[in-house]
């Protein structure tokens, strides 16, 4: 089995967009596509059917990427617009996140969604649970009460208001040299959201 390792994260000290671009495809894309592949598998079990989009950064031409994922939504092209979840890299951590995005362009369902199942976030399994606003930007904040009903005002009522859950390991973690640690707790983190995924995507309008 392939594994995330703390070597991984050299992929950022290339400074050069073509550089960093190429060690991303010969890295980290391919496993991806491995570890998007058994997450596939994994939620078609619990009858969640994804499909894997791995970013390819084609607006990159003058500044290098400063992070790159995978994607598993529910569509074969584009995912941006539904929620999904979202696994990559920065220079100094790991992220899986389920994301709802500002490309949402109407986000009162899923807000409502959110509040109605605020009670099966605030009880998800014991981890540590973090909150973003926004996918392109570091900052994030624990998971509690308050930050989440923050969170989710904030993406009901401003345009570019992102909603984001998940966890994060920082490539100091000594998880990174077992291998295939950090897999088996990106796979359970992704079960463990599975069902607020279930529920958010009853909000996606028929074509």
């Amino acid at each position: 089995m392939i594994s995330f390792t703390a070597n991984d994260f050299k992929v950022f000290n290339e400074q050069t967009v073509a550089g960093r671009m190429a060690l991303i495809r010969e890295q980290l894309d391919p496993k991806f596509e491995m570890l998007g592949a058994t997450l596939s598998s994994q939620l078609a079990v619990v009858k969640l059917p994804v499909y894997i989009n791995v970013a390819k950064h084609l607006r990159r031409h003058i500044n290098p990427a400063p992070n790159t994922w995978f994607a598993l939504g529910p569509y074969k092209r584009g995912y941006k617009m539904v929620p999904h979840f979202e696994i990559g890299f920065w220079d100094d951590r790991l992220f899986t996140w389920l994301c709802l995005l500002e490309n949402i362009q109407q986000p009162a369902p899923y807000a409502a969604i959110l509040h109605h199942q605020q009670h099966l976030i605030e009880h998800l399994p014991v981890g540590d649970w973090q909150l973003s606003g926004n996918h392109m930007a570091k900052p994030i904040q624990p998971l509690n009460t308050a930050n989440l009903v923050a969170q989710t005002q904030r993406f009901t009522e401003v345009k570019k208001g992102e909603w984001l859950l998940g966890k994060e390991w920082f490539k100091t973690d000594p998880i990174f040299a077992t291998n295939g640690a950090i897999e088996n707790e990106i796979q359970q983190t992704v079960l463990e959201l599975a069902p607020l995924y279930r529920e958010l995507l009853a909000a996606i309008q028929p074509d």
